[in-house]
């Protein structure tokens, strides 16, 4: 799996909603931070973080994860496996 990166989150935030201005600190964001950052949003948010990083989130995951610093938590679990 690729490195989780600062930037990398930063630029698919910026590409899953391209109206929204992102802040420098991103740990603290969270759904409904962005306008379109709802359920919908949130599902594609993590799209682009599963094809970015060539994994799967399973349902229940999606489910829960709904912040940057517990997808990030999530990511970087997969990674020391």
């Amino acid at each position: 799996m690729k490195t989780i990166r600062t930037e990398d989150i930063k630029r698919i935030l910026q590409e899953t909603f391209p109206k929204s201005k992102i802040p420098k600190t991103i740990d603290g964001l969270k759904m409904g931070d962005f306008e379109g950052w709802d359920s919908l949003g949130n599902f594609n948010l993590l799209l682009a973080f599963e094809a970015f990083y060539g994994i799967r989130f399973s349902m229940e995951e999606m489910s829960l994860l709904k912040s940057i610093s517990q997808i990030t938590r999530s990511l970087k679990k997969r990674n020391a496996v």
